[in-house]
């Protein structure tokens, strides 16, 4: 596998693959992300090799070979012309940046794979994402170049081509192609499974047991006016102790949420209400809180939280 060709964009949760799905910058107060603007907006998300086929001919037998985990995510950058793909996965990774010149309605291409395969072109694209390169690479023969076509199958999939031609304008014989499909929104995937474990803080119809399977098993829990109950083995009781005294109706709300390597941070709030086993009225409260979460065996859990009152509004 060390001639696997460059990818040309191929591009969550899934923790599976390995980079981060996010490229920061500096936006200076504008809305990030024109999407509707930009001519590469087909394009912008997390994409994967479908069944993770590829086929290839390198001037031999055409083969198709199984490539797994190839991943890309990509993103606008602070334009609404441009747009950066970072490809990880197995050797070589690299990275494309794609540039829309609007007044001639042509796009550049540039990318660098590995330490010698550099690629510099430019081409077209429809309103409909479909796109054409010629693409020149270091390491093939001279005066050769590449045509690179994208086919759309539908908004979650594409289809890629690259077919070599000599310096006479002649296919060659060698190509690449590979199909495309989209991987699930990352954010959107991880604030469900953070839902999903907020709302079993919630319930307090379930036990306090099924409740603790939520934390992760170091569990450092800090709440106001107590000591740190470190460990599941310190925190069962803790929230036994709770349900003696009286009934929690509570209601978490995700504020914010960042994502650093494999630890994910919230920022959040609970509303809710407390009624004594004594009889007195119920009395309301809110919260503001501090969630750290890890993934164990494929399920998020919760590592480390801490909250205190806030004024009630």
């Amino acid at each position: 596998m060390s001639r696997y060709p460059t990818l040309i964009f191929y591009l969550i949760v899934l923790f599976s693959y390995s980079q981060q799905a996010r490229i920061t910058f500096q936006v200076n107060g504008k809305d990030q992300l024109n999407i509707k603007e930009s001519p590469f907006k087909h394009f912008i998300g997390e994409w994967t090799l479908k069944e993770d086929k590829w086929t290839h001919n390198w001037g031999g037998t055409t083969e198709t070979v199984q490539i797994p985990k190839h991943h890309t995510v990509s993103s606008q950058i602070n334009t609404a012309n441009s747009l950066l793909s970072i490809i990880d996965g197995p050797e070589p990774n690299g990275h494309i940046f794609w540039s829309y010149n609007p007044i001639r309605k042509e796009v550049h291409h540039l990318s660098s794979f590995g330490e010698m395969r550099s690629g510099v072109g430019k081409g077209h694209i429809s309103d409909s994402g479909a796109m054409t390169l010629k693409i020149s690479f270091e390491g093939e023969p001279e005066n050769t170049y590449r045509i690179y076509k994208y086919t759309w199958v539908n908004q979650d999939e594409y289809h890629m081509k690259s077919v070599q031609y000599d310096s006479h304008d002649v296919p060659t014989g060698v190509f690449y192609e590979g199909t495309f499909v989209r991987l699930p929104n990352r954010d959107v995937d991880l604030r469900t499974q953070i839902e999903a474990v907020l709302s079993i803080l919630d319930n307090g119809n379930i036990s306090v047991e099924e409740q603790l399977g939520v934390y992760a098993d170091d569990i450092v829990h800090m709440a106001p006016g107590s000591e740190a109950h470190i460990g599941k083995g310190a925190l069962g009781p803790y929230l036994t102790l709770q349900r003696q005294n009286g009934e929690v109706k509570m209601k978490h709300e995700i504020l914010e949420i960042e994502t650093f390597d494999d630890r994910v941070l919230m920022r959040g709030q609970v509303t809710g209400t407390f009624r004594s086993k004594n009889g007195t009225p119920p009395v309301a409260f809110r919260t503001k809180n501090l969630f750290v979460f890890i993934t164990q065996e494929g399920t998020l859990k919760i590592k480390r939280v801490i909250y205190n009152s806030s004024p009630m509004e």
